[in-house]
């Protein structure tokens, strides 16, 4: 009885530590900072140096993801508007 508790125990703190550093991992702050970062040093690569090319693609992704969730957003509400009237 007394090692199922050691062992339970052990695992709790495991599973608490693991959560607590996945947690500090995915802060949102943290990885827009490490974006700009990133850029910086994208900056001073050449223009066709294949990291840079892709780190731009993977920009252009976001911006044009950035712009459909708005139009779709606005495309919802007009059509709220109409429902409404």
């Amino acid at each position: 009885m007394n090692r199922k508790l050691i062992i339970g125990g052990g695992l709790a703190v495991a599973c608490a530590a693991a959560c607590a550093a996945a947690a500090k991992r995915c802060d949102c702050g943290e990885q827009s900072s490490m974006w700009e970062k990133m850029r910086r040093h994208m900056d001073e690569m050449p223009e066709d140096f294949p990291p840079r090319v892709m780190f731009d693609n993977v920009q252009a992704i976001r911006a044009n993801t950035d712009e459909m969730v708005t139009l779709l957003r606005d495309a919802d509400r007009q059509v709220e508007h109409v429902g409404a009237s």
